[in-house]
């Protein structure tokens, strides 16, 4: 009786310190939701750098721009039709708007988005969504999902697809 009780007590001892370190190791600025539906509004959100680097969508992005939000994975074939698209249009643009490629972490880790990224050559600004907190904030179930927000802050529009021209981003940000 006595070895139940031993073992009850650090089972419930376990227990406590896992739910303890876990809810120091999620606060609120780490967790979002948001309704991808035109006219809601995008909340700030922290973005994490392929380097674990927090940063908030406040400060990274001019809030006097309009904003594109791409989730991708390095093992998309989609993705890789779009991102040099995207490049091209980054480059001609990245003065005008704000950008953040989030490459999601399901089947995927930091170092194989870091090789892909290499050998591509990409210069966007790129995240990496460690512990898939942007997909479930925003149930995003595609990649490449592209997430167009107007200088206020509200979704214009959300593209579960392929972009293939530069023409659409320009035409979805005006």
């Amino acid at each position: 009786m006595k070895k139940l009780t031993v073992l009850l007590s650090v089972l419930i001892l376990g227990v406590l310190l896992s739910v303890s370190a876990y809810s120091e190791n999620t606060s609120a600025s780490d967790t979002f939701s948001v309704d991808l539906q035109e006219g809601n509004t995008f909340p700030v959100f922290t973005l994490e750098t392929l380097n674990g680097k927090k940063i908030s969508s406040s400060r990274a992005f001019d809030k006097n721009k309009k904003t594109l939000i791409v989730t991708a994975a390095e093992w998309c074939p989609d993705c890789h039709e779009e991102l040099p698209v995207l490049e091209k249009f980054y480059l001609k643009n990245k003065s005008k708007y704000n950008f953040a490629v989030i490459f999601i972490e399901r089947r995927s880790s930091e170092e194989k988005v870091k090789e892909y990224l290499s050998k591509e050559k990409f210069t966007f600004p790129v995240y990496f969504d460690y512990n898939s907190v942007f997909v479930e904030g925003t149930q995003v179930k595609f990649v490449p999902t592209n997430i167009f927000i107007d200088k206020n802050g509200k979704i214009t529009s959300v593209v579960a697809e392929t972009i293939s021209d530069e023409n659409e981003f320009i035409n979805r940000l005006k």
